[in-house]
């Protein structure tokens, strides 16, 4: 069985633009991402849409970091994977949002122990952990015949009838790039947990600092209303 993790990507963004490519102590958002997901030792696929900013800048970042490179359907994320999957022959495929870039290894791990017992025959996702921080897991086969062609709401489409990680660390924080504000946050977090960037380390550290976590609740309504919006224009 082979599987990949599968980092969405796009150099475009209309609330944030360039978003993927901020940084931090000179690390864009991408590199740290990519370094963290490679702890897991799973391959990594960078997946953008297929246009000249993704291929010159997106590209640049999956070269220099040594993992694989895919560009294809510039909107329909469905067909993009799968046409992905099928040139590379991948046939289970971990999603990690370029979005959410402290997600952590353990979680990724966890997914993919459950998968492997699975068989790899059933879409898997997290619960119990803040927005931004829950990974989605599915085989290849469900990315065929979805008749789902939109680039908002098109996970609950791939992981139908998942089976379900829960974890306990439930909590109302956005950790997931769309506004300055929550670069804001993740910067905060990422250079306050340096020692203990794991699920639970970057939690407490929330718990303890209720004032960061506050800083892009006021954005959390507007998000939401965002994404309400696009799903009924899909």
């Amino acid at each position: 069985m082979k599987t990949c993790i599968f980092l969405t990507t796009r150099y475009g963004s209309n609330r944030l633009p360039g978003k993927h490519l901020m940084n931090i102590n000179g690390e864009t958002l991408t590199d740290i991402l990519i370094k963290r997901l490679k702890h897991t030792k799973i391959p990594i696929i960078m997946c953008t849409p297929d246009t000249p900013e993704d291929n010159t800048h997106m590209k640049a970042v999956a070269d220099r970091n040594n993992i694989g490179f895919f560009s294809g359907e510039r909107q329909n994320i469905i067909k993009r994977h799968l046409d992905c999957a099928q040139k590379y022959g991948i046939e289970y495929i971990i999603l990690s949002e370029g979005d959410d870039w402290l997600v952590c290894r353990e979680t990724i791990n966890a997914v993919y122990y459950r998968a492997n017992e699975l068989k790899f025959q059933k879409a898997i996702r997290t619960e119990g952990l803040p927005f931004g921080m829950n990974v989605i897991a599915y085989p290849r086969e469900n990315l065929e015949n979805t008749g789902f062609t939109g680039d908002t709401g098109w996970g609950a489409h791939v992981t139908r009838d998942a089976c379900i990680l829960k974890f306990n660390y439930k909590r109302p924080y956005k950790l997931s790039m769309d506004y300055a504000q929550d670069l804001a946050i993740m910067e905060d977090v990422y250079l306050n947990c340096k020692r203990n960037q794991f699920v639970g380390g970057i939690v407490n550290y929330l718990d303890k600092h209720p004032e960061i976590a506050l800083i892009n609740q006021n954005k959390i309504k507007e998000y939401w209303g965002n994404i309400e919006r696009c799903g009924k224009n899909v």
